[in-house]
């Protein structure tokens, strides 16, 4: 019996958009209730919505005991950076993520607290109820642009749901496309379930792709995005992107961020907007988001409380930190040098957000109140997947220009600094440096722009980088090094309660090392 089965439907069917909790809709998950949500295309929409929710809701909806670590796909983006080399968190304060930095969590298959089981649980319920939407939403008496438009999201959830699972149960795409990948189901499932083998990586990876295609298709002939926290067509080009550029399919890669920019209806932000606190869906340069009110937020086991060390939060003795060697790649009169705190101008504080390298970027919109908004994909990550992309098929000048056009407005020495870069596609930056061509200087930029949004190690993990937290005058509090650009270490494995009920899956086979 696999977790998801265990969980049985679990639509999480909340009103996304309610004023109060008065309002809030909610529905049992039993069949009468899927009969009711799925009579007309227009309560499908609340099942949908349910899906977002839980993008940033915690706990118990992903594990059996409850954990701060557990609130979705924004606690899952701020585990990847502190698996990385470029987030420092300074100390173990109320020990949340401590042990993401730490690296104690990829074998703890037993508990069904910690990660191995919670992202596993939280990536297959986003299957199966992309899957129950998928197999009763033609039923439904609606408009068939908004049914275009629900089965479009539901494809589009799925392949990422996927992405996510492939990427953090198995190595990159690249050289290990015949490996064990992770079960594929494609229809509702039950208890009575039978459970799937791994398959491969190429499997998944097609998955993926066909349920990418089939939403961008659905897209053409759908309603217009009714919210920003709806996946629509630039993020679904967005989604196909980022797997391509997973994949090593630059073309592929590059014309689908193009694509994603073209077909967004958001543009660059502007210099305020750089040092305006990432947090609200104001900004014009966010591409899909939560927008959480008063009624919604998490307060103490939010994302803003482990970022955020002015807000009150968990983060107030336990603040998460550049790296010094990236702080120092940033330009002096770069706006991004504010999102950290100089640190020339403060020290090694106890508490609070005057610390050394402390971060700024994220901040809550309103002093007092933690409803503030989570971004997951934004305009200048399409540029810098386009300039990759076009730099790996030796297209410099393009790139030159993709760059310029995203990070040139926020450093007025970019054009001089940019110029001083000679051309060439052969990474050789690692964790301190140094930059010696356009790629290296690419994905330097990549680093600094998206810090703190979820990227850095499935970036290691892709370009087979590895990393040295413990370069000459590092402040990094746990000074770990993964030189092995295929190491296990940054890939979890697979929790013990899989292997109890899936007959198709065996521990002494099929888990990872």
């Amino acid at each position: 019996m696999k977790i998801k089965i265990i969980i049985y439907i679990a639509l999480f069917i909340f009103a996304l958009y309610s004023c109060s909790e008065d309002t809030l809709e909610t529905l049992p998950t039993n069949k009468a209730s899927e009969e009711t949500v799925f009579e007309t295309v227009e309560n499908a929409y609340t099942a949908i919505n349910g899906m977002y929710r839980a993008f940033y809701v915690y706990g118990n909806e992903w594990v059996e005991y409850y954990e701060d670590e557990n609130s979705g796909i924004a606690a899952l983006g701020l585990a990847a950076d502190l698996f990385g080399d470029d987030m420092v968190q300074n100390e173990a304060g109320s020990a949340w993520f401590w042990y993401d930095y730490h690296y104690w969590v990829r074998s703890e298959v037993n508990s069904t607290g910690d990660r191995p089981y919670a992202w596993w649980n939280m990536h297959y319920q986003f299957v199966n109820n992309a899957n129950f939407i998928l197999a009763n939403i033609d039923d439904a008496v609606g408009d068939d642009a908004d049914r275009n438009n629900i089965k479009a999201q539901a494809y589009a959830l799925r392949a990422y749901a996927y992405f996510n699972l492939i990427r953090l149960y198995q190595r990159t795409y690249v050289g290990h496309q015949n490996d064990p990948g992770v079960p594929l189901y494609t229809e509702p499932t039950t208890k009575e379930t039978e459970g799937k083998g791994r398959g491969t990586v190429e499997n998944v990876y097609t998955q993926i792709n066909n349920d990418l295609d089939e939403a961008i298709t659905l897209f053409q002939d759908a309603s217009p995005r009714r919210h920003i926290s709806h996946i629509d067509l630039s993020v679904a080009y967005g989604l196909k992107a980022r797997v391509a550029l997973t994949q090593e399919l630059w073309n592929t890669a590059a014309t689908n961020a193009a694509l994603a920019i073209t077909n967004a209806s958001a543009s660059l932000m502007s210099v305020p907007d750089v040092n305006g606190g990432f947090n609200s869906v104001s900004n014009p340069e966010w591409m899909w988001a939560s927008e959480i009110n008063d009624e919604q937020t998490l307060s103490w086991t939010s994302f803003w409380s482990h970022m955020d060390a002015g807000a009150g939060g968990y983060a107030d003795d336990s603040r998460k930190c550049v790296s010094r060697w990236l702080y120092e790649q940033i330009g002096t009169n770069d706006a991004r040098k504010n999102w950290f705190v100089d640190p020339a101008t403060s020290a090694d504080n106890s508490t609070g957000p005057d610390f050394r390298y402390n971060q700024q970027k994220f901040t809550i919109e309103q002093p007092g109140s933690w409803s503030s908004d989570l971004v997951y994909m934004r305009l200048a990550e399409m540029y810098l997947i386009q300039a990759e992309a076009e730099c790996m098929q030796t297209n410099y000048t393009t790139s030159r220009n993709l760059l310029t056009d995203v990070v040139g407005y926020k450093d007025s020495d970019f054009a001089t600094t940019l110029s001083a870069i000679p051309d060439g596609n052969t990474l050789s930056l690692g964790t301190a440096g140094p930059v010696n061509n356009l790629l290296d200087f690419i994905i330097l930029q990549r680093r600094i722009e998206l810090w703190g949004e979820g990227f850095r190690v499935f970036d290691i993990e892709r370009l087979k980088t590895g990393f040295d937290r413990a370069y000459a005058g590092s402040n990094h509090s746990v000074q770990l090094t993964i030189t092995d650009p295929e190491s296990w270490e940054w890939i979890m494995m697979i929790p013990q309660k899989e292997f109890d009920g899936n007959i198709n899956m065996d521990a002494a086979t099929d888990q990872n090392p």
